[in-house]
């Protein structure tokens, strides 16, 4: 049944995401990765608002894009929690420290899903890189599924243009082969993938003109 309302929300929503995103996107090796993704794959991105996550499902579409989200989202009213079901949401209870979204993400991969999480943790509108929670890299390394980091200009709304450039794929096993990290392990590898994002989105603004060209 919640597969079903996906698609329905999907299809009815084509034409308004065609209007409200009006996304250009860009990548770091069109042939290395492109929208069109195989297998499991562990979705990091930028945050600026929700619409982060919408705008990505219509990216990544037909795959069903699972999305780490905070109790925050499940405490507004029933209907979130509903629509959060269909769409793929995976609670993350900041306010008791539950780890068990670490869990639920390594299952859905293990089953070649994707799921998409917000290192930052919060909503950034300052367009400045907030330093990631490495709790994804936990993902990552559990499920052995490849990194693809997205990110986002959010300039979304009617009469605006979204920009997004998608990066190569990461596989955090490259650079790390202990069965147990260690908390250093864990945040040098934190540091692998958030030296790149923020050069992926150095790059975006030059792409997207949003910055001068040197």
């Amino acid at each position: 049944m919640y597969e079903f309302f996906r698609w329905v929300a999907i299809v009815t929503g084509w034409p308004f995401q065609g209007l409200f995103f009006k996304r250009k996107t860009y990548y770091e090796d069109k042939k290395a990765q492109n929208r069109k993704v195989k297998g499991a794959a562990l979705v990091v991105m930028n945050h600026y608002n929700i619409l982060d996550y919408v705008m990505n499902a219509f990216v990544f579409f037909p795959r069903k894009l699972w999305i780490v989200l905070s109790e925050w989202i499940y405490q507004q009213s029933d209907f979130f929690e509903f629509g959060m079901k269909f769409f793929g949401g995976i609670r993350a209870d900041r306010d008791i420290k539950s780890m068990s979204f670490v869990d639920k993400s390594v299952e859905v991969l293990e089953k070649g899903g994707m799921v998409q999480i917000f290192p930052e943790a919060h909503n950034t509108p300052d367009g400045e890189m907030h330093p990631f929670k490495p709790s994804y890299v936990l993902i990552a390394l559990r499920s052995g599924a490849p990194i693809i980091p997205v990110i986002t200009d959010g300039n979304y709304g009617f009469l605006k243009r979204a920009h997004i450039i998608i990066g190569k794929k990461i596989y955090l096993r490259d650079y790390c082969s202990s069965v147990n990290p260690s908390r250093e392990e864990i945040e040098r590898l934190n540091g692998i993938v958030f030296d790149k994002c923020s050069q992926l989105k150095k790059e975006l603004l030059v792409l997207s003109d949003k910055t001068p060209h040197k």
